[in-house]
């Protein structure tokens, strides 16, 4: 396995030869990761190989591991994410594939994989929609009402119709 990543591979030649690739990534190389993020300290740790999957196509399977900096939604501070990404993609010039298969499709028409932007969107996938820290008390003004919100009693809103109800 190398150490240097590149950024494009040609398809063919690495599933033909079963290249296995290793490396880091620098957040400053995923612009688009970079707008949902509040620092850019982190590196991503890539583990990659091409090879032919079972519809004789070229496939991409390969982790990903990172560390990554977002604003806690209830407390507006920072807070690590830890991700762990599975890739399992198929590189198809065309879009006849996406149809046979259950698996992830990047299309390629020039015979290359821009593998940069692959990774950047598995992380983009990867991030919650909503980031919160686990602790709820993150947040000193927002509070929870006291007791179990199952014991409380509530007031029934029908109950004003069962009073205006008559019997004949």
């Amino acid at each position: 396995m190398r150490e240097k990543l590149r950024r494009h591979y040609q398809i063919q030649k690495e599933v033909s030869r079963g290249g296995k690739f290793q490396g880091k990534i620098e957040l400053a190389d995923l612009s688009r990761l970079s707008e949902f993020l509040l620092s850019g300290q982190s590196d991503i740790l890539v583990e990659f190989s091409f090879r032919q999957s079972d519809y004789d196509v070229p496939m991409v399977e390969g982790r990903l591991q990172a560390r990554l900096t977002v604003e806690c939604q209830r407390c507006l501070k920072a807070m690590e994410i830890p991700l762990q990404i599975e890739l399992r993609l198929l590189v198809s010039p065309t879009d006849s594939e996406v149809v046979e298969s259950s698996l992830d499709t990047v299309f390629s028409e020039n015979g290359s994989v821009d593998i940069f932007k692959m990774v950047e969107d598995e992380l983009i996938l990867g991030l919650p929609l909503v980031a919160l820290h686990d602790d709820v008390a993150c947040n000193q003004f927002w509070q929870t009402q006291g007791g179990n919100p199952e014991q409380a009693t509530k007031e029934n809103p029908f109950s004003v119709l069962a009073k205006l109800k008559t019997t004949h």
